[in-house]
């Protein structure tokens, strides 16, 4: 193990140990054991996504993280209370679907996160990810405008990437736009 491995073990301890605010044999050997599976896992994790040199490497960008946190939140409340809605009236405006929608950029992180955030928001929910050429496919509980949905997928995926794409996705995107 490297020096900084082994201060990243201790430091994930001690945060372990002080959010159980418990100093116990217990607590600081699964502080130790959960540091290294999350430690390895990132590692394992940064030698599939991240790739090499060659502009694959996630760059984030604090200020668009900040915009794509604040937009997932707005999206999630408003599907929450669209859905409220349905439920608490007797009108049924359910047009229930499943639509393909191409992604600009064949980012795997991109992809990764839209599908989460499409199934995390009610009323839409990822059924599959298919990598070459990149298409999701989601099944959307209110279908009424098939291009306004391909649209909004097409938005979340331009704040992903500007969030923390890869030079190679933004640059994908950017193409993509063009066209």
């Amino acid at each position: 193990m490297r020096r900084v491995t082994i201060g990243a073990v201790v430091w994930l301890t001690t945060l372990w140990v002080l959010l159980w605010n418990d100093l116990s044999v217990a607590n600081v050997v699964s502080g130790v054991v959960l540091a290294v599976v999350v430690l390895a896992s990132s590692r394992l994790a940064s030698a599939v996504c991240v790739g090499s040199d060659n502009g694959d490497r996630p760059r984030i960008s604090p200020l668009h993280l900040a915009y794509f946190v604040g937009y997932v939140v707005v999206q999630l409340v408003r599907s929450n209370l669209f859905l409220a809605w349905e439920i608490m009236t007797r009108k049924n405006t359910i047009h229930a679907g499943i639509i393909a929608v191409p992604m600009r950029t064949s980012s795997e992180l991109t992809m990764l996160v839209m599908a989460n955030v499409i199934t995390l928001t009610p009323g839409t929910v990822t059924i599959e990810a298919k990598g070459s050429p990149p298409v999701l496919y989601v099944n959307v509980l209110h279908l009424n405008d098939v291009e306004r949905v391909r649209v909004d997928l097409r938005r979340l995926e331009s704040i992903c990437v500007q969030a923390f794409g890869s030079r190679s996705a933004r640059a994908q995107l950017a193409d993509g736009e063009a066209d």
